[in-house]
C-alpha cells in the first residue's frame, strides 16, 4: 500500500507597499511501509525540500535584477495622465518644475524604468536614507519634489549618478 503525500508551501513578499504571493503544491506517493515511520517521515521531508527548492527558484526568477529589467517595457514619450506631485506640507501642491513635465504637470519624457527604481531604492538603503530623506535628496538633485516612482529616465539617471558617485548625502 502506498501513502499519498500532498505538500504545499507559500510565501508572500512585500516591497514598497506592494506584495506578491508565491505558492507551490506537490503531490506524490510514498511506497514505504507504514511500519517504518522514520523512513516515511524522511520521504515526506524530501517532498518538502523539493517544494521549498522549487518555490525559491520561482521567487529568484521573478525577483532577480534581470527579471525586473525584462519587465520594463517601452513607454510612450508623452502621457495625458497628470503627474502626481507631493504636498509641500501646508496642504498645497507646489507647482511643477521642468524635469520632464510641462506647466500643467503632464509628463513629457519617459518614466524611469523598473530597474532604475529598484536600484534607486537599493542605493537609498545603502546610504541609510529613510523614504522621506531619499525624496528630499531627489528634490535636491532634480529640482522638484517627487517620489522615486515619479522620476523620468533622465532624472533617475541623474540621481543614480549622484548616489553612486559617493555623494549620497550632499554635493
Amino acid at each position: 500500500m502506498a501513502l499519498k503525500v500532498n505538500v504545499g508551501l507559500s510565501r508572500k513578499l512585500s516591497r514598497d507597499y506592494n506584495s506578491t504571493g508565491y505558492s507551490v503544491n506537490l503531490e506524490g506517493e510514498v511506497a514505504i511501509p507504514l511500519d517504518d515511520p522514520e523512513a516515511v517521515i524522511e520521504k515526506i521531508r524530501e517532498y518538502y525540500d523539493l517544494a521549498d527548492e522549487a518555490l525559491r527558484d520561482q521567487i529568484e526568477r521573478y525577483e532577480s535584477d534581470s527579471a525586473i529589467a525584462s519587465r520594463d517595457e517601452e513607454r510612450p514619450v508623452t502621457s495625458t495622465q497628470p503627474q502626481s506631485i507631493a504636498s509641500n506640507g501646508n496642504g498645497h501642491q507646489p507647482p511643477p518644475v521642468n524635469g520632464g513635465h510641462n506647466r500643467s504637470g503632464h509628463r513629457t519624457e519617459e518614466a524611469a524604468t523598473n530597474k532604475q527604481v529598484q536600484f534607486l531604492l537599493t542605493m537609498g538603503k545603502r546610504h541609510k536614507l529613510t523614504g522621506k530623506a531619499l525624496e528630499n535628496r531627489i528634490a535636491q538633485i532634480v529640482g522638484r519634489t517627487c517620489g522615486v516612482y515619479d522620476l523620468t529616465k533622465r532624472e533617475a539617471g541623474l540621481v543614480l549618478d549622484e548616489l553612486t558617485s559617493g555623494n549620497g548625502h550632499g554635493r
